[in-house]
């Protein structure tokens, strides 16, 4: 009689492939994580991080559970994680696509950053369907009914804390970037805003008058006196009469005239 086996199957390749895919899907949502960041970072404080901040999360969430998706199919333990984490990854990529292709037609195939996202969102779409697909392959399936290799606590927290380490600084790092600074005028008065200044409306815009384009040019480049003036000398409502108030844009609140009183002759 020949020696038969019937122990547990051994690994396929296709499932080491899938943890290989998922690994590096997890490795490409944490470096666009620390790219957007650091891109947010650089706007400077009072920028709006809500969009980025969803996104550092949920990138962050996916990638951890990719990660341990991973860990339990190569240790036999389910398939489950990864089937599930690869379809959300699939239906968030193609409906970023989607968006990025209709951005892409309206701006008539000129817009690059467009352009960028679409491709970068084809690439995100491409790694969790080919894992679905090997995933879902009856050697696979076998396999990780398995569970000959436990997955222990100690390498679940290994593997899963510097994702979330990341998520956490990721986290700090943008809702600081999104708080308005508070600046204090010399009567105690206080005012929100970025204290960054905002480009005036410019020639051939809307909102674009030549009689007040120096003052607001002045006012742009850090002449307070120049903002107060503006503010002075224009229409109740004028668009004009705002930007002076807030100090060319630095200010969220109207200062009603008191731009020097808030940053001095010059910003």
């Amino acid at each position: 009689m020949t020696g038969e086996h019937y122990g547990p199957p051994p690994r396929p390749a296709t499932a080491v492939a899938a943890a290989v895919l998922a690994l590096a899907q997890a490795a490409v949502l944490l470096l666009l994580v620390l790219v957007v960041v650091v891109d947010v970072a650089g706007l400077g404080r009072g920028a709006d991080v809500g969009l980025p901040a969803l996104f550092a999360i949920g990138a962050c969430t996916l990638a951890g559970l990719d990660l341990l998706g991973g860990l339990l199919l190569l240790r036999g333990a389910g398939r489950a994680l990864l089937l599930v984490t690869a379809a959300v990854e699939a239906g968030v990529s193609g409906l970023a696509s989607v968006v990025a292709l209709a951005g892409l037609v309206r701006a008539g195939a000129s817009s690059s950053g467009d352009a960028l996202v679409l491709l970068a969102a084809v690439a995100l779409l491409a790694l969790p369907v080919v894992r679905l697909v090997l995933v879902s392959r009856a050697e696979v399936r076998a396999w990780a009914r398995t569970g000959r290799d436990p997955v222990r606590t100690g390498t679940v927290a290994a593997l899963l804390g510097p994702v979330a380490a990341l998520a956490a600084t990721a986290t700090v790092v943008l809702a600081v970037t999104g708080t308005d600074s508070v600046f204090t005028d010399d009567v105690g008065g206080t005012y929100s805003g970025s204290g960054e200044p905002v480009a005036p409306p410019a020639p051939g815009g809307q909102d674009f008058d030549g009689q007040f384009a120096d003052a607001a040019g002045d006012c742009y480049g850090g002449q307070m006196a120049a903002c107060d003036d503006l503010y002075a000398q224009t229409p109740v409502g004028d668009p004009y009469e705002t930007y002076g108030s807030t100090c060319g844009g630095r200010l969220d609140d109207e200062t009603y005239g008191g731009c020097v009183r808030v940053f001095g002759p010059t910003d």
